[in-house]
């Protein structure tokens, strides 16, 4: 009698720690943040536990006893019974133990991207499968923003490779000297880099006009020589980068032969927004004030050519450089947009 007694007591012992042990395993089931559902070997749902519910929409008493392919668009919606009776019959497996990125369907009929991995276990001889899934909208939108990013950062370091690859090969062709070439270059390298601290600071989505002046006004030293007016206006990075270089021309030949070449000469620098009829411009001004008297040059250097060349070309407008006795003036004027083509500039503010 007292064995039979111990017996009982030992049962209930191991009872009540396989119901311990199952209440474990549901609870860690049911908070699990991953998707757990599990099917029998003709593909029909036995578990879905509450984060499946979330992902698919479906409450578990709707899907327990279905098929899995009601959680599956196109093509895997198709071909999920082959893959199981493939398996079956060879037991090669393309999915079990391994993983792979799918496509879930939810119950409003939308898609999604989901991480699933399969292991297969048994019970009473019957086989089972358990799949842990995990919505990856984010990271597919991480990675597609990682690509544009990178994609958009080879564009840029080209561009400007490119940009510094034309200034050094200009820059040697018409410099007097070694000296001269270092000197040019390296004043010139310094104004790409203060465009590209501008940019960096906006994250590249362009600059403000008045910015670019400031950061040039700012290398001269003296800018009570300088006056500045115009509205807030914004460029797109490209043309921040070439008027930045224009602008940095302009100012070079200005401290060496213009108006900054003696104490009493300024710069009045102006641009606005202006519209005629149906079109919209930008006109920017560059005009030098008391400085020695200046001439048309002999021959076009680089800087020259880049104002009205390089520069013109990329704004698609019409830049002009004129020589009067009183001081050089340099009028840009582009349009804000023509039909049917990107704008180089992005709208400010009047």
């Amino acid at each position: 009698m007292t064995e039979l007694k111990e017996e009982k007591r030992r049962a209930k012992a191991v009872s009540r720690r396989s119901r311990g042990v199952e209440a474990r395993y549901r609870a860690i089931v049911d908070t699990a943040v991953d998707a757990i559902v599990v099917i029998d070997e003709m593909g029909r749902v036995e578990a879905f536990n509450p984060a499946a519910e979330r992902l698919f929409g479906h409450p578990a008493e709707a899907v327990i006893g279905r098929n899995i392919r009601v959680l599956m668009p196109e093509p895997y919606h198709g071909e999920h019974d082959g893959y199981l009776d493939r398996y079956r019959q060879t037991g090669e497996r393309r999915i079990i133990g391994i993983g792979r990125e799918v496509s879930g369907l939810r119950r409003d009929g939308s898609t999604f991207p989901l991480e699933l991995s399969i292991a297969e276990w048994r019970e009473d001889g019957k086989r089972f499968f358990t799949g842990v899934m995990r919505d990856i909208t984010e990271r597919r939108r991480a990675e597609e923003l990682q690509r544009l990013l990178v994609n958009e950062l080879n564009h840029r370091v080209k561009n400007t490779l490119a940009t510094v690859q034309s200034v050094a090969g200009q820059t040697l062709r018409n410099a007097a000297d070694l000296e001269d070439a270092r000197d040019s270059l390296t004043t010139r390298l310094l104004a790409l880099a203060r465009a590209h601290d501008i940019l960096t600071l906006e994250s590249w989505d362009g600059a403000e006009l008045r910015d670019v002046v400031a950061s040039l006004i700012a290398s001269h030293g003296d800018t009570e020589r300088f006056a500045v007016d115009g509205p807030a206006f914004r460029l797109a990075p490209k043309v921040a980068l070439s008027l930045s270089l224009a602008l940095h021309e302009l100012m070079t030949n200005a401290t060496k032969y213009g108006a900054l070449s003696n104490e009493s000469g300024r710069v009045a620098l102006s641009w606005a927004r202006v519209s005629d009829a149906d079109t919209e411009r930008l006109d920017l001004r560059w005009e030098e004030i008391d400085g020695p008297k200046v001439s048309t040059p002999s021959r076009q250097g680089f800087g020259s050519r880049l104002i009205t060349g390089g520069l013109a070309r990329e704004l698609g407008g019409e830049v002009r450089l004129e020589y009067p006795e009183t001081g050089v003036v340099c009028t840009i004027s582009s349009a804000l947009s023509k039909p049917g083509e990107p704008s180089r500039f992005i709208r400010g503010s009047a």
